[in-house]
């Protein structure tokens, strides 16, 4: 009686092929979906941007003194959180600043005026949109900044490549100077002595925009 051999199974060159093939365009779709993605980050930050800034604007035009600054907040029905009047958001009162904006209209959210300003609890600020959170004040220092200027944190957690889009699409795309900048914490990790956001690190930095 004659006995078949066993023959062993496997992919033939072609089959090969048109798996690899599979693979790569799979591949290149998830690259091209995150680059999307991201570029719709960096695009809607810079709408929060405009869109805070006027309603910085509209709010000076409306009450003489900025949000979270303002001594007649409670008159004004903007909650119970009122500021000194200096002229400067500081300290609890970057804090306030997003309640009194949406309490007087001027943007959408829920916010709960709160916390010391750089640690504000979560619901006292807009989120950002990468996770964390904006906060308005004249606190904030990057290496190009006057003192107390006022300035809009971006966010503590940002990747860096992103940061350097922003800043390309806002300003210079130098990150020690001019409108968007990385915080003077962040600025050994996150940029070079060229004037470069360093993203060859792939780490995530701290940035701010200069409003005035």
């Amino acid at each position: 009686m004659k006995t078949t051999p066993n023959r062993q199974t496997g992919f033939s060159l072609l089959e090969l092929a048109i798996a690899l093939a599979v693979l790569a365009i799979l591949a290149g779709g998830v690259l091209k979906g995150r680059e999307l993605l991201n570029s719709a980050k960096v695009q809607a930050t810079i709408t929060d941007i405009a869109n805070i800034e006027t309603a910085l604007s509209a709010f000076e035009a409306r009450y003489s003194a900025l949000p979270g600054d303002f001594v007649a907040a409670s008159a004004a029905n903007l909650g119970t959180s009122a500021g000194d009047g200096n002229g400067l958001i500081e300290d609890a009162e970057a804090c306030a600043v997003f309640t009194h904006l949406q309490l007087a209209g001027f943007l959408q959210g829920e916010f709960t005026a709160g916390g010391n300003a750089g640690n504000c609890t979560p619901a006292s600020n807009l989120e950002n949109q990468f996770s964390g959170r904006y906060q308005l004040a004249n606190v904030f220092e990057g290496p190009g900044t006057r003192e107390n200027a006022m300035t809009l944190l971006l966010g503590d957690q940002i990747p860096v490549s992103q940061l350097a889009e922003i800043d390309r699409k806002l300003d210079d795309g130098n990150p020690l100077r001019g409108n968007v900048q990385v915080l003077t914490d962040d600025e050994a990790l996150c940029a070079t002595e060229e004037g470069n956001w360093n993203e060859t690190q792939g780490g995530v930095c701290a940035a701010l925009y200069v409003l005035r």
